[in-house]
């Protein structure tokens, strides 16, 4: 289970990252659903943090503009797993969109200081949501 606060309407969590050269470290991301890829840090965080370049992609930002972005490789505690994350280096602030979020289910209670929760979804569940969400199309 991952917590983080909503803060000035904004639902934050924490991702802990795994760097060789240092001790782990936490950094606040913005969940951001109309984002549907992992982590995207700003280029002077890629660059601090000097996160091995993978590869590049052109992308349409939220203002409607193709960019060419770098994309780059970190290891992330995500849920107490290690995982191999890509980061598209681009904005100012830290954004987590959904491919990270796959398999959990999303709860934020609007309220200042609401709490942010992501649960896994376990299989049982699962099958559950997917039963009754078929019971209400065929009813």
């Amino acid at each position: 289970m991952i917590y983080g606060k909503l803060i000035d309407g904004k639902a934050i969590v924490p991702v802990i990252f795994r760097l060789y050269t240092q001790p782990d470290f936490s950094l606040d991301f913005v969940i951001d659903t109309g984002f549907n890829d992992h982590l995207t840090l700003p280029p002077q965080a890629v660059s601090a943090m000097n996160l091995p370049l993978y590869s590049s992609t052109s992308a349409r930002l939220a203002d409607g503009r193709e960019a060419l972005l770098s994309i780059h490789l970190a290891t992330i505690v995500w849920d107490s797993i290690e995982k191999i994350v890509p980061i598209l280096a681009s904005g100012y602030k830290p954004l987590l969109g959904t491919a990270l979020m796959e398999g959990y289910h999303l709860e934020i209670d609007f309220e200042d200081n609401g709490l942010v929760s992501l649960e896994k979804i376990s299989p049982k569940r699962s099958l559950l949501l997917c039963s009754a969400t078929f019971s209400a199309i065929i009813t």
